[in-house]
């Protein structure tokens, strides 16, 4: 194919997953990536890699560099703003940080600008106080403010909240999370799940708060200062705000169709309805496996899949995304917890009418000293018996067979097939049949017993 000139707008994951791909599939073409921070491949979940010892500085949660990006070719323009695009003329309009303007022209243009930090309905008063984090220099702060502070409240249930909560747990801090819902992770766990979490989050010491949101603030000129939620007032020295990202797609909001949602819409090509531009990342909505719509995931997986995609395309090698299980895996509390697919409660929004199984089988048989449980969850649709989704947790490393649950749902695969799956037994290492496989197993019985 004829050598394309192609721009990269956005220096984060999706970003550099495109341009390190277009450089190894073909090192001659011109990539160019645009970041407008002075810094790159930031992962916004380094604060609680650095409270959890697992980095000794903010500073080491990246997974590229410069210098590497440099090295195989690619140019990068870092403290550069985009502030127009010109698509008949294929030319975008930049600002660098002394207020220079410059132009450059592209053949094949790719927006990986991601998603903002976390929005709200109601107004933030000062950073020093309420505030959200995502970029390197915003993490910096907040990782002093929580040092110094005595008083925390945490809005938000999600991943980022219930993490930053397992990180500060043994600070001496006084903790408060908020969350709005009836359960903490409900867009990833059951009501089985999550009650465990929510459990030991209160043994751990820290005031949980379901069924709450965030009305305000007052008295913010004080210490402590207070938060109102919908059923109480909170006094706290500094709240963090962990909720509700959105993409950002300011640049072409009034130029590319979006969705519904405020994505940008793709075919399964990546590519907008501008045959030039494609969107990749948190700026666009991913087909969900059994799910009639598309969602807004901001999920890493997804977003250097799409990278990934989007490059294969724009060299003229046809890749098409597929679908998402929206798979997810963490560790909090001194437990692995790792999700796929619907849970039941998305299933009948879905109009989907499931079952499921519950269940916590032990890893070992029984004469091993080391003895292990998992909890498991399956979700199967009636009538066919297709399994669309899962969910594990176990203080042992599970995270790996979410992969498998995740893959069997992307195959539609039944409980019948789970069952008769082929899957490994050592007589020192598990059972001789394996969680997923005994737990369908199980449900199977209970079926079909008389």
């Amino acid at each position: 194919m004829t050598l394309v000139k192609v721009v990269i707008i956005g220096g984060s994951h999706g970003g550099l997953q495109a341009a390190m791909t277009l450089k190894k599939l073909n090192s001659k073409i011109e990539v160019v990536l645009i970041e407008k921070r002075g810094e790159l491949s930031y992962i916004s979940s380094g604060i609680i890699l650095k409270m959890n010892h697992l980095i000794d500085e903010l500073d080491q949660a990246r997974y590229t560099t410069l210098e590497q990006l440099i090295f195989q070719g690619v140019e990068v323009l870092l403290n550069t703003a985009v502030t127009k695009i010109n698509s008949e003329k294929k030319t975008i309009i930049c600002e660098e940080s002394d207020e220079r303007t410059i132009e450059v022209n592209y053949d094949k243009l790719i927006l990986a600008t991601g998603s903002n930090q976390f929005s709200t309905n109601m107004t933030l008063p000062s950073e020093d106080k309420v505030t959200v984090f995502k970029s390197y220099p915003s993490s910096v702060a907040v990782l002093e403010k929580l040092e110094q502070a005595q008083t925390i409240s945490i809005v938000g249930g999600g991943y980022i909240g219930v993490e930053l909560c397992d990180a500060l747990k043994d600070k001496g801090k006084e903790i408060h999370l908020i969350e709005s819902a009836d359960s903490l992770l409900f867009r990833y766990v059951g009501k089985e799940i999550s009650t465990i979490i929510e459990k030991k989050i209160e043994n751990a010491g820290i005031h949980l708060h379901l069924n709450e949101s965030v009305i305000g603030f007052s008295d913010i000129e004080n210490e402590p200062f207070i938060t109102k939620t919908t059923n109480e007032e909170i006094k706290n020295d500094y709240v963090v705000v962990a909720v509700n990202a959105r993409p950002d797609t300011t640049l072409v909001k009034d130029r590319l169709e979006l969705n519904a949602n405020g994505t940008i819409r793709v075919d399964e090509y990546m590519q907008t309805s501008d045959p030039d531009i494609f969107a990749i990342g948190d700026v666009i909505s991913y087909p969900v496996h059994n799910s009639y719509r598309k969602s807004f995931i901001p999920l890493v997986n997804n977003v250097v899949r799409s990278a990934t995609v989007a490059a294969m395309n724009i060299l003229g090698h046809s890749m098409k995304y597929t679908m998402t299980q929206k798979t997810t895996a963490t560790k909090i509390f001194g437990c692995f917890i790792a999700t796929t697919g619907l849970t039941e409660v998305e299933a009948v929004f879905e109009g989907i009418d499931v079952e499921s199984i519950f269940l916590t089988l032990p890893c070992q048989l029984p004469y091993l000293e080391l003895q292990e449980e998992v909890s498991i969850k399956l979700v199967f649709e009636k009538g066919s018996h297709k399994l669309i989704g899962g969910q594990l947790m176990s203080e042992k490393d599970i995270t790996q067979s979410i992969n498998t649950l995740s893959l069997a749902i992307d195959k539609e695969t039944t409980l019948e097939e789970l069952v008769t799956m082929d899957f490994y037994f050592n007589p020192a290492i598990n059972q001789p049949m394996g969680i997923i496989s005994r737990a369908a197993y199980e449900f199977l019985i209970r079926k079909y017993q008389e």
